[in-house]
Formats: C-alpha cells, structure tokens, sequence
C-alpha cells in the first residue's frame, strides 16, 4: 500500500521540473524507506522501486543520481 508521503516523493523523484536538489532529497527518502523496510523484514515497496528503476532509466537526469537509484532498486529488489 503507498501511503501519501511516498506518492509525494515518488512525485518529486520523476518531476521534470524537480532540481537535481529535490530530486537528491526524494532519491534519499526513498533509498531510506526501502532500507526501514528490508530491516523490518517487510516487502520492498513495488511502487518505490518502480519510481527507481524508471527515474535510473530517464535520459535527462543527473548522471550520479541516476546511478544511485539503480543501485537501490538492485539492492532491494525482490529476489
């Protein structure tokens, strides 16, 4: 289930008016929320992991944080 505070930060992640600031800020919250999950040994959020994987996927997006999403989505993925 996604709550609104995901959404918001999903939102922002994939924005194309979002600065690479926001767009750092939602990359973060995300990568947290995926990691307070696997710790709770819960599963992994699939919208969240979505939202990763298209924003490491977008053509006009910083190099680093588009890196940086791939990493989270490989990491917390569902194996």
């Amino acid at each position: 289930m996604i709550n609104a505070e995901e959404n918001k930060k999903i939102k922002q992640l994939l924005a194309t008016d979002a600065s690479v600031a926001q767009q750092t800020q939602a990359l973060s919250w995300l990568a947290d929320y995926c990691e307070e999950s696997y710790i709770l040994n819960l599963p992994p959020s699939t919208a969240a992991l979505a939202a990763l994987k298209k924003f490491s996927n977008k053509i006009k997006a910083d190099a680093l944080l588009k890196r940086r999403a791939a990493t989270v989505v490989k990491q917390y993925k569902l194996r």
